[in-house]
């Protein structure tokens, strides 16, 4: 793999409860446009692809805005879009929920790291260490591969789609959609990209 390096793969303590992938399994998948069908799996703790082959795990890099790996079996597609995060813009992996030639639906999954809850008094509880899963964050994807997150507010919602807002306001009375359901949003998106300039 060019763009693939070997590290040392560091378990996690067996203390820690949890996991820091959205699926623990390896799963076969492509990156980019190659041809070749590798095994994988996506870390949301540290927002890196690993790769498995001949039993060694390797970090899948770079993580460079426009990067994408797609698994063949559920078609689920991961791409790089760069967005901000504590007021830096960085790079990362988002699932891309529909893809447009100017807006696309983005799904950012994250997993948590929370630290032991240690026993104070006879009142207290003991928690280990633990992986959790955050909420899963919408955000807009950008054709130059930029990405914001998704507006809160439904009148700054129909102001994504620009001219063909009102179409779009349209279409989400009719069908009775929510933009802050998935399914809905998806069906959204697509309607607005299928639309003519």
């Amino acid at each position: 793999l060019g763009d693939v390096y070997k590290r040392q793969f560091n378990k996690q303590s067996i203390e820690v409860v949890g996991t820091s992938y959205i699926n623990d399994n390896f799963l076969p998948a492509k990156h980019n446009n190659s041809v070749e069908t590798y095994l994988m799996r996506y870390n949301a703790y540290k927002d890196v692809f690993e790769v498995q082959r001949d039993g060694a795990v390797f970090y899948f890099l770079p993580k460079e805005c426009g990067y994408s790996v797609r698994f063949n079996d559920d078609k689920k597609v991961y791409q790089v879009f760069s967005y901000e995060e504590n007021n830096k813009m960085t790079n990362g992996f988002f699932v891309v929920l529909n893809k447009g030639k100017k807006l696309s639906l983005l799904l950012r999954e994250k997993i948590n790291f929370h630290d032991e809850v240690t026993v104070k008094s006879q009142l207290d509880k003991y928690k280990p260490p633990a992986l959790k899963r955050a909420s899963d964050v919408f955000f807009i994807g950008y054709k130059n591969n930029t990405s914001t997150k998704f507006p809160r507010r439904k009148k700054h919602f129909f102001m994504l789609f620009s001219s063909k807002s009102h179409e779009v306001k349209s279409f989400v009375k009719k069908r009775k959609l929510s933009f802050k359901d998935k399914e809905d949003l998806i069906e959204i998106f697509t309607y607005y990209n299928s639309l003519k300039e």
